[in-house]
């Protein structure tokens, strides 16, 4: 159920790659090192950030615009102006957006590698790592980006932040492709897809959704393949090809 790959293609390179063809084996090669240092990414949860979202709710993700810098003309710096291309070292104070690109990264690379190499050790870590973000009742982020690209002074949330988490269709297929895993059970993929589905419903329906779907630029193409990609995992197929036949 990936999708961002063509399924089929997938299948046929990992057939080919397990006959022995040599053509994808340095790709292979490289995929099961990099799944190897994947294994060492630690659990990573919002709750390890020390600011607290204005909800009062650490579950909250949270980040600031970070071309925002203090009004040098204003005795508190507020609000803030934007200074485009230099970026505050404030706004990387703030770890949920890292964190999110770093857990990422980590599970569509591990799931990658489970399915090419049918290494459990893979699929368990993914599993360890998207019950930490997601699943966790103490860990587990909300389903919503209303805090992210905050601009102190202005915002403490905008629409354009829901490209934060522009990357999450990686994610989804790597956790697509623990299918078969004994170490992800039916429990985790149904509470991961119940989670997308409550994700979904916030993309499309808040005011934050509602202003990114509007937008005309890399945003709105990039809140497009998160809904498209986010609807497919949840199984609705509907949604997904409504998003991608407006888009076009």
């Amino acid at each position: 159920q990936v999708a961002l790959v063509d399924p089929a293609v997938l299948s046929r390179v990992r057939e080919s790659y397990r006959n022995g063809d040599k053509f994808f084996l340095p790709a292979v090669k490289r995929l099961l090192r990099d799944s190897e240092k994947a294994l060492d990414v630690k659990p990573l949860s919002v709750m390890d950030k020390e600011q607290v979202p204005p909800s009062g709710d650490k579950h909250d993700y949270m980040s600031m615009g970070k071309y925002w810098w203090p009004d040098p003309a204003k005795p508190d710096g507020l609000p803030y102006i934007r200074r485009d291309g230099e970026s505050n070292p404030v706004a990387v104070k703030l770890t949920d957006h890292d964190e999110l690109t770093v857990l990422i990264k980590g599970v569509s690379t591990l799931g990658l590698g489970f399915y090419f190499s049918g290494e459990e050790k893979y699929a368990a870590h993914a599993a360890l790592l998207l019950r930490a973000w997601f699943l966790d009742p103490a860990t587990r982020m909300n389903p919503n980006l209303n805090y992210a690209q905050a601009v102190p002074g202005r915002s403490d949330g905008r629409g354009a932040g829901i490209i934060d988490a522009h990357q999450l269709p990686e994610l989804l297929d790597g956790a697509a492709l623990l299918e078969g895993s004994a170490s992800w059970s039916a429990a985790d993929r149904q509470g991961l897809r119940d989670w997308f589905a409550a994700y979904l419903r916030w993309l499309r329906e808040s005011d934050n959704g509602r202003q990114e779907a509007a937008a005309k630029n890399n945003h709105g193409t990039w809140y497009d393949v998160q809904v498209a990609a986010t609807a497919l995992f949840a199984g609705d197929t509907s949604i997904a090809a409504s998003t991608v036949r407006g888009a076009r």
